[in-house]
């Protein structure tokens, strides 16, 4: 305020002192303003930022990652040799082996039993028989207390540590397989999130199970037995296996991220944890611009938890559903009475496959943003061959096995975390109010001695100058 005595001091001062003050003061104000208006729009491009937590998280207070299993081969030789060209089976083995057919003749043959998931199941081969030996924390477990049956996009697997589907979906489906062991010692099944964690009161033994310590020993070890002469047909150009880690309460993705696992060699997964976090603070910036949705924002048609991967699953299902009228059976099952593709709807599949990515899937995937608190498994991997001569193993599986049947059929896995503690990253917002009024605030008190003081004399002098107005005119 105290230039305003230079411009309209009357006549004590000079008429080049008042332009000089005129000018100095309509430039303070205009780079001010433009200063003022970068900071609010720094604000509103960027209004969250990422950065590392001050604590470090432990791996026992977060899962052991879910791991799914799959064998290449996706047809026993021994249960499809018999099939005859022409007849129902025949047809969605040629799908199955993913092979070009002509399924119209197909369209009235229509079997109450002879569905496709029953047919993979029947063909595929079981837990029970790929998975061999199981060790886990040091501890030799049957491997079907652990690893249940699951339907994916490589047709049947195997999955461990996999949140129950009492807890993961909205409601149940019949092709979804039971993760809970008949066994008396089995672990029990337990709820769990990225946000919440486990529950406070846990059991002895219970599943999803948590990471305990690091290295080969407090990991998991699997042997998988590929049965290479029972092998028909194979997802890939190769014999062998598929493997992916994640998030207990995410739906698994075996082609586009499934490693590969050699049979005949030892593969070992590090596994490096990787978390994100949310603050409160960033609840009120719209999602578009903080790029995440918290789980309680969005609620999904099958799943009780939003993930990314669980959104876009859905928005697979519905675009099938939408070109084909069902679902395939490794996607989510999105409303009760849909129905599952079966062979009177391979022909429209594979078409549908071709147009994977038309603009509706497109704009559904666009709106599945990250999950603002989020659990992710990176694995680092890398494999050696068995030995020609002895192949060792505590395993008392392959005591009883030739060096070149082991060589030739089996796989050895191990998974395990390399570090004890981990750290997040944190979203938070980049500058809230009180930050954006401290940062526009200084600079406006630096050009021109901007203050709340300020505003009140200017609201003093624009009352006075209205009073003197309406005492002068009536």
């Amino acid at each position: 305020m105290e230039v305003l005595k230079y411009i309209f001091g009357g006549n004590n001062f000079e008429w080049w002192i008042k332009i000089y003050f005129i000018l100095i003061s309509t430039a303070v104000v205009f780079v001010s303003i433009n200063l003022a208006l970068g900071i609010y729009d720094k604000w509103e491009d960027t209004p969250v930022i990422i950065g590392i937590s001050s604590t470090m998280t432990p791996i026992d207070q977060i899962p052991f990652p879910a791991i799914t299993v799959c064998n290449m081969n996706q047809a026993k030789k021994s249960k499809v040799e018999h099939l005859i060209p022409g007849s129902l089976g025949y047809a969605m083995l040629q799908k199955t082996c993913y092979k070009d057919t002509n399924y119209s003749q197909y369209m009235q043959n229509k079997h109450t039993n002879e569905t496709f998931p029953n047919f993979i199941k029947d063909i595929s081969e079981k837990c029970e028989d790929l998975i061999v030996s199981c060790t886990f924390h040091q501890e030799k477990i049957p491997c079907s207390d652990i690893f249940r049956e699951i339907f994916v996009d490589e047709g049947l697997c195997c999955i461990f540590n996999f949140l129950h589907p009492y807890y993961l979906y909205k409601f149940r489906s019949p092709y979804i397989r039971d993760y809970t062991s008949s066994d008396r010692f089995a672990d029990i099944a337990v709820d769990w999130d990225p946000i919440s964690g486990y529950p406070k009161r846990l059991p002895s033994s219970y599943y999803p199970r948590p990471g305990v310590g690091v290295g080969t020993a407090m990991g998991l070890q699997i042997i998988l037995n590929g049965h290479v002469d029972d092998y028909f047909c194979s997802s890939t150009n190769g014999q062998g296996f598929k493997v992916l880690l994640y998030n207990p309460i995410d739906q698994p993705r075996l082609k586009e991220s499934g490693l590969p696992v050699r049979i005949g060699h030892q593969t070992s997964f590090r596994i490096i944890a990787r978390s994100t976090e949310a603050l409160p603070n960033i609840r009120n910036i719209h999602r578009t611009k903080r790029q995440c949705i918290f789980s309680d924002e969005q609620e999904l048609l099958f799943y009780r938890y939003y993930t990314r991967r669980n959104c876009e699953a859905e928005c697979d299902s519905l675009f099938f559903l939408r070109w084909c009228n069902c679902i395939p059976y490794y996607l989510p099952l999105i409303y009760p009475n849909s129905s599952i593709c079966d062979v009177v709807h391979f022909d429209c599949l594979n078409k549908a496959e071709l147009k994977i990515f038309d603009i509706n899937i497109t704009q559904c995937k666009e709106l599945c943003l990250t999950s603002c608190h989020d659990l992710i498994f990176f694995p680092d991997a890398f494999t050696t061959p068995f030995s020609q001569k002895n192949v060792k193993s505590k395993s008392d599986y392959l005591q009883n096995l030739s060096s070149d049947y082991i060589r030739q059929n089996l796989a050895v896995v191990n998974f395990y975390h390399t570090d004890n503690y981990f750290r997040s990253s944190v979203r938070t917002s980049y500058t809230g109010p009180t930050e954006y009024m401290a940062l526009t605030g200084g600079i406006m008190s630096l050009m021109i001695g901007f203050s709340v003081i300020f505003i009140a004399e200017i609201m003093y002098i624009t009352i006075l100058i209205v009073s003197m107005l309406l005492y002068l005119m009536f």
